[in-house]
């Protein structure tokens, strides 16, 4: 599937390592007792890092849910370099493809920096989904935006030290329409020596927006990173 990943994944997957590190004890805390008769999906894939760590911190099985061609290339070298593809099934449908795939009952979800990218009626099927799928006593792990920007946002950029390049990303989230993005590498005298504008459909999604659409459904959602990362259990666990 096309997308505006096919532009921008260099730019992305320079700015994500940073982003998964501050989820790697929470990851480890949640699945790291998963041995190899469990199974964990990872929603909207991208290029791996989730299902990587995932790989490094459990034994389980792994389903991998990434349509882009490009991400998933990314994706299938990353598993493969980390020696962990054979135990990792990956699948290029969307969401909405692809969850009648995936195995009826589930022992780790997480769908982590994708659900803005989803319809509201995408996102409901989804935590619809994990609600019914999760077995008794295990855990999803999703990420979501800690507030709606009122009037839009432009988020503080992030930088990267590449060799002698500073790759700086900037966002900029109104409060309805596409995300607005400009990537940029700058040389040692701060000169800009490529630029890339793009735009997303990425919605914010925060933790209200996942209750509502979880209400009715027998499972208890908890805020363990100050609204940015939510844990979602069966009800009872």
């Amino acid at each position: 599937m096309k997308s505006h990943y096919d532009a921008t994944a260099e730019h992305h997957e320079v700015h994500m390592p940073a982003r998964w590190r501050e989820l790697r004890d929470l990851v480890r805390e949640t699945f790291g007792d998963i041995g190899p008769d469990g199974v964990i999906v990872d929603i909207g894939a991208g290029s791996g890092l989730g299902s990587a760590m995932l790989a490094e911190v459990s034994e389980a099985e792994i389903f991998s849910l990434e349509p882009n061609n490009t991400m998933r290339s990314m994706l299938v070298a990353r598993l493969d370099t980390a020696g962990v593809l054979e135990r990792v099934t990956v699948l290029a449908q969307t969401v909405s493809e692809g969850l009648d795939g995936l195995p009826d009952r589930v022992d780790g979800v997480i769908a982590t920096h994708m659900l803005g990218h989803l319809t509201v009626a995408e996102r409901t099927a989804l935590l619809e989904w994990i609600a019914g799928s999760l077995a008794p006593g295990r855990s999803a792990l999703l990420t979501v935006n800690p507030e709606v920007p009122r009037g839009g946002a432009k988020l503080a950029p992030r930088e990267r030290q590449v060799g002698r390049f500073v790759y700086r990303a900037t966002y900029h989230m109104p409060a309805t329409g596409q995300t607005e993005q400009l990537y940029e590498v700058l040389d040692e005298q701060q000169r800009v020596v490529r630029s890339l504008s793009a735009t997303s459909s990425w919605q914010a999604v925060t933790a209200a927006d996942v209750r509502a659409a979880l209400e009715g459904h027998a499972v208890e959602v908890s805020e363990p990173q100050d609204g940015a990362v939510l844990v979602m259990k069966p009800s009872g666990s």
